[in-house]
């Protein structure tokens, strides 16, 4: 007979495992807006049972990234700069109360990470690395910081946010090298001010990153768009 136990834990593996896979996939316009997929095709190509693709997509339509639409399919969802700057306002309460916590509460370990973090953040942009190398730093950030608060629901509620942001930084990454460089680095002081304790130094990059995002945001529109290939 099988452990219950871990049966459970299994299945909650292959639910994130196909999260964060077709996530990358959204994020990385692997699947395009526009684009709509079915539940069997995203689990023969990902080799997940359809079970945990079916979690997993559930767990996607909270990011706003896609759509399911009954009968027809998963639509990848095209999304608008009105949607982005309305996200901005909620998900910053929630980031200025997450970086306060984590500056006063993270672990020594937590905060040896996020130095880490800094540096390579720091030097994949001095080095104009590919967008997916700072998509996978800010993504552990992100987690890090709600792990390190030490309060589960700030992450439960912040970090499907995150998805629609991500996609936003990949698909205008080479229109504006400056003002990449800029979140990219308002990033690193971030990191760096919470891991140094200090809350309020923290507060103030984090409106610096805001700043630099809202340009980011703003891009054009047809930076969403797939390409005309014919």
């Amino acid at each position: 007979m099988k452990n219950k136990v871990f049966e459970k834990k299994s299945s909650d593996l292959l639910v994130n495992n196909a999260y964060k896979k077709m996530e990358e996939m959204i994020v990385t316009a692997e699947l395009k807006p526009g684009d709509i997929v079915s539940e069997n095709e995203l689990s023969e190509f990902l080799g997940i049972g359809r079970t945990p693709v079916r979690e997993a997509l559930k767990k996607l339509e909270a990011t706003h990234t896609i759509e399911i639409l009954p009968r027809k399919g998963i639509l990848i969802r095209l999304v608008y700069v009105d949607e982005l700057l309305q996200q901005m306002e909620p998900r910053k309460a929630l980031e200025i109360l997450v970086v306060q916590r984590a500056a006063k509460y993270a672990f020594p370990e937590e905060r040896k990470r996020l130095l880490e973090l800094a540096t390579e953040y720091r030097k994949i942009t001095e080095e104009w690395a590919p967008a997916v190398e700072a998509l996978r730093i800010d993504d552990e950030f992100n987690h890090l910081i709600c792990k390190a608060s030490k309060n589960p629901f700030i992450g439960e509620m912040l970090l499907p946010q995150h998805a629609l942001a991500r996609r936003q930084y990949y698909l205008n990454y080479f229109i504006d090298k400056e003002l990449t460089a800029n979140v990219n680095l308002s990033h690193v002081k971030l990191m760096e001010a919470i891991a140094e304790g200090d809350g309020e130094k923290a507060v103030i990059e984090l409106e610096e990153l805001f700043v630099n995002l809202r340009k980011f945001n703003t891009i054009s529109l047809s930076t969403w768009l797939p390409l005309n290939e014919n």
